[in-house]
């Protein structure tokens, strides 16, 4: 039994002292290549390191340096976040916090990069690189929010624009509608005006062919009359 026991353990230690080197061999090959500044093959060969062995405190921050480098900006927040989450001094999490911000304010996120940072002075106040960027991230903020703020007055104008454009729109065709109106109702006046002047005309043009006709029946009565006398004989 104790030989059998024995064997196991020196197998395991056999598997354990393989996986070992084959740890160190990735991170070897991951630092040479973060020197030669092939950081997303260095970025691969730490994410190998941590398959092996994901306990290995020292990868997780080089991998998030070199996905850094790499302008893989999500992956190196998560390598740094697991960082964190190992036994690290105060130190060394200050400068990781510092790390982290750089990340968060390459990416744009101004404020969890400010966050990051002051979370590096908590725990180094002497940490002068973390209270000048978070002055930086701080400043791009406020400018972003001015910008933010600024854009919003100018869409309100332009819409205030917009409306009052389209109010003055409704008011122009109203005015144009109303004097269309007014001119219809101007010329259905005069054409009534014309047709009462027509009437007028043709009632004095009625009357006068009646005095005519009255004046023609007097003059035909005279001379009837005067056919009727007796003609005066010359004594």
């Amino acid at each position: 039994m104790k030989t059998i026991a024995s064997t196991i353990i020196l197998l395991l230690l056999a598997v354990a002292t393989s996986y070992a080197q084959e740890e160190r061999a990735q991170i070897r090959k991951g630092n040479k290549a973060y020197e030669n500044a092939e950081y997303g093959k260095a970025a691969a060969q730490y994410d190998q390191a941590l398959k092996t062995n994901p306990a290995e405190v020292s990868v997780y921050k080089n991998s998030g340096a070199a996905n850094y480098r790499n302008d893989q900006f999500e992956k190196s927040v998560n390598a740094y976040n697991e960082y964190l989450r190992t036994d690290l001094t105060d130190k060394q999490k200050a400068e990781a916090y510092y790390n982290l911000g750089n990340t968060y304010m390459q990416a744009n996120k101004y404020k969890e990069s400010v966050e990051s940072y002051r979370n590096a002075l908590k725990l180094d106040p002497t940490h002068d690189r973390s209270r000048h960027n978070m002055a930086v991230a701080t400043k791009i903020m406020q400018q972003q929010q001015q910008n933010q703020q600024q854009n919003g007055d100018n869409n309100q104008q332009q819409q205030q624009n917009q409306d009052q454009n389209k109010d003055q729109q409704n008011q122009d065709k109203q005015d144009q509608n109303k004097d269309q109106k007014d001119k219809q109702d101007q010329q259905q006046q005069q054409q009534n005006n014309d047709q009462n002047m027509s009437r007028e005309e043709m009632e004095r043009y009625l009357e006068s062919l009646s005095q005519k006709e009255k004046e023609t029946q007097d003059k035909v009565q005279k001379a009837q009359q005067a056919q009727k006398r007796p003609l005066e004989k010359n004594w």
